[in-house]
């Protein structure tokens, strides 16, 4: 299947661009999220917290690897695991993450870095590659929809839609 294809051009929009993403998950899903630096992983993030009901404050779990946040269960999903890899020094290091068996229990979970040991996510799988455009806040998003039904992602995302 045909990766599609998503722009944003502001901070603002990639987080409404990760609201309208959160309608479309299910428990189960793993959000796979590669890109460089400062490619707009977080922020994107971040808006799909904000989609899933979300209050506290989001941020990169560089450093704790993995930081859980109680969703309102309004989209049936009851936990959003946000995972940072970027500091994985082993696959055993990985593993004991148990992130693949964590979303088995009405959670979903966005991998920043997920790339680096896809082997422990499970195998409901979504990947979104993050690109930086031209000007300082455009991103171009690619997603493979994976565990996602393609056309009710493309109806979620048709304002971004390349």
């Amino acid at each position: 299947m045909s990766s599609i294809v998503a722009e944003t051009h502001s901070l603002a929009e990639t987080h409404a661009l990760g609201g309208e993403l959160a309608k479309v998950l299910e428990p189960g899903v793993v959000l796979v999220l590669t890109g460089g630096l400062g490619a707009g992983k977080t922020a994107l993030v971040q808006g799909i917290a904000k989609g899933l009901g979300i209050t506290e404050r989001v941020t990169s779990p560089t450093f704790t690897m993995m930081a859980t946040h109680r969703t309102d269960g309004s989209h049936g999903i009851e936990v959003l695991l946000h995972a940072d890899l970027y500091r994985v020094t082993s696959g055993a290091e990985a593993d004991d993450l148990a992130i693949g068996e964590l979303v088995e229990g009405g959670a979903v979970a966005c991998v920043e870095w997920g790339d680096l040991a896809p082997e422990v996510l499970g195998n409901r799988r979504t990947l979104i590659r993050i690109e930086m455009g031209a000007d300082e806040d455009d991103r171009r998003f690619m997603i493979e929809p994976g565990a996602i039904d393609a056309a009710r992602l493309r109806g979620a995302l048709a304002g971004w839609i390349a």
